[in-house]
């Protein structure tokens, strides 16, 4: 139930998003230190799962929180490239509002990571989360 959502996630972001943007999900790692790989890559991360202490019946409620980061090698990229890292943020948040990912189930902005530079690798985050249940059997 949870990754299957990461992947309707990332497959909601790869229709939204410029065509040939590299998205990963929680466990593919971010390697820049690969001159091959693209300098502009956005990565999408299950940061929590949050029990919202509502129970019905054989199911319980939690919140999925996630983070959507663009990361960008600002010594490898272009002018365009860096253009596009931007872009992809703002593609990746108008792509999550009102997306009703499941029947009357839709994604609620929240706080993404810290903006953070290491003096190479820029880290641009949005956050938001998703309600999930888990369901005893």
């Amino acid at each position: 139930m949870i990754f299957d959502t990461e992947t309707a996630i990332l497959a909601r972001l790869a229709a939204k998003c410029a065509p040939g943007s590299v998205l990963l999900g929680t466990f593919d790692p971010v390697d820049v230190s690969d001159d091959a790989a693209s300098p502009v890559v956005g990565k999408l991360t299950l940061m929590q799962i949050s029990a919202t202490g509502a129970v019905h019946g054989s199911a319980a409620a939690s919140d999925l929180y996630y983070s959507f980061s663009v990361y960008c090698d600002v010594y490898r990229a272009s002018a365009g490239q860096k253009t596009a890292a931007a872009a992809l943020l703002e593609a990746a948040g108008n792509a999550l509002v009102g997306w009703e990912y499941a029947g009357l189930r839709t994604p609620t902005m929240q706080t993404g990571q810290p903006t953070e530079f290491d003096g190479r690798l820029l880290r641009l985050s949005l956050g938001f989360s998703i309600p999930a249940y888990f369901v005893g059997t």
